[in-house]
């Protein structure tokens, strides 16, 4: 045993350790000898004196829920005398987690870890300030270096950076920060203005010089290393057209593209102006017919001014249009559920699930609404396949309480 891993993993001395579900990183024998190498006492089955279940990252148990987790191994669940740990998280413990695979956020769980509305994740999302790892019917998942880059984006904002601004102004930076990720870059927010550390110096958008009055000391700026320096490049904001001032849409659009249309939009959507921004979007429809994604971003508005109503009829016209944009499928069960039509809220997470079985959020949702109607059985399912998919999700905590206390 490594000694630097001695304290970390006291808690499998003399334990007894059950495997529940297929590994993803180990076989089963390679798990056992693992298991007995750090002191634990690996068993064949889950029964009433286990100490620790281990749940697998690759697929649950086949066995109905209730042999699998039984009143009495509930009781011990909820008491404490048996813990569960995911197959990923024993190996970080472990001190062998470089074998497992990289954790997966959605735009929920992200805007939840870093306190920011999941509008503005899929925003920046949109306008490629953050890269998805993969796409599954429309739906996005991050990597923990796209939440650094999201805390970032949201740092920036807050000192008054624009999106639209941040997103213009980047692309002028791309001969000094190519193939950088926004964490390894020295930025500073001037109002609206973004100015690049390089060398002791700050640099505009531009390429034009600032002084730096953050440094303890000031140098010549004159520097043949740098590799744009233009002098007579005025000392501008790389503005944005902004249209967010003009309030409701104009009754001549001449001239007005759809891109044109959209950015008003969600610029008066930033600004907190949403019902002028949910009458641009309904003039993008009218002009240019529906759209899932005009739809579906007009639903969240509506839903946000507190037209409820309204915001689920959109939803389920979004899906009515792409019946495979899952993330509309999930808001409208949330938005069901929200109304009192907890059945209605199910149905919409199972027809999202028979799509995507490995999107961790219809899980949680799901098995939150079977918990309501008191289906513990079935809750307890999808509470694990939850914690099977995102361990490192915020929610893991709440779905191993609430599958010890079913």
């Amino acid at each position: 045993m490594a000694e630097n891993n001695v304290e970390s993993t006291r808690f499998l001395q003399n334990k007894r350790v059950a495997l529940a579900g297929k590994l993803g990183a180990l076989s089963k024998k390679e798990a056992f000898r693992l298991l007995r190498e750090f002191g634990a006492e690996p068993v064949d089955r889950i029964s009433e004196d286990v100490d620790c279940i281990v749940i697998g990252a690759d697929e649950l148990p086949g066995e109905d829920i209730s042999r699998f987790l039984d009143h009495t191994i509930r009781k011990r669940l909820r008491d404490g005398s048996t813990s569960l740990i995911h197959e990923n998280d024993l190996l970080l413990k472990l001190g062998i987690a470089e074998d497992t695979p990289k954790q997966q956020y959605t735009p929920a769980m992200m805007a939840e870890i870093i306190r920011t509305p999941v509008r503005n994740i899929r925003r920046w999302h949109r306008m490629g300030l953050l890269q998805s790892i993969r796409i599954v019917r429309k739906l996005p998942y991050f990597d923990f270096e796209q939440i650094q880059n999201a805390r970032q984006i949201s740092a920036w904002i807050n000192k008054g950076a624009r999106p639209a601004d941040i997103v213009k102004q980047l692309s002028h930076f791309k001969p000094w920060v190519e193939k950088k990720s926004l964490l390894d870059l020295d930025l500073v927010v001037d109002g609206r203005r973004l100015l690049l550390r390089q060398g002791g110096k700050l640099l505009g958008a531009h390429g034009q010089l600032h002084l730096d009055f953050d440094t303890e000391e000031f140098h010549p700026v004159s520097d043949d290393t740098l590799p744009i320096v233009l002098a007579a490049q005025p000392d501008s904001i790389p503005e944005t057209e902004s249209h967010a001032e003009l309030g409701s849409p104009p009754n001549d659009l001449d001239g007005w593209t759809r891109d044109d249309l959209l950015r008003s939009a969600e610029e008066l959507e930033d600004s907190g102006q949403l019902d002028e921004a949910i009458e641009w979007y309904r003039v993008i429809l009218a002009r240019y017919g529906s759209h899932p994604e005009i739809c579906f971003q007009l639903a969240e508005l509506l839903y946000r001014i507190g037209d409820v109503s309204a915001a689920r009829e959109r939803y389920y016209n979004v899906i009515e249009l792409d019946e495979d944009f899952i993330e509309a499928r999930a808001n409208l069960g949330c938005v069901l559920a929200e109304t009192g039509r907890v059945d209605l809220a199910i149905a919409a997470f199972e027809g999202a699930l028979n799509r995507d079985d490995r999107y961790p959020d219809l899980h949680y949702h799901i098995a939150r609404c079977l918990d309501e109607i008191g289906e513990a059985d079935r809750a307890a399912l999808h509470w694990l396949r939850f914690i099977q998919l995102a361990p490192q999700s915020p929610w893991a905590e709440e779905a191993l309480d609430r599958l010890g206390a079913l």
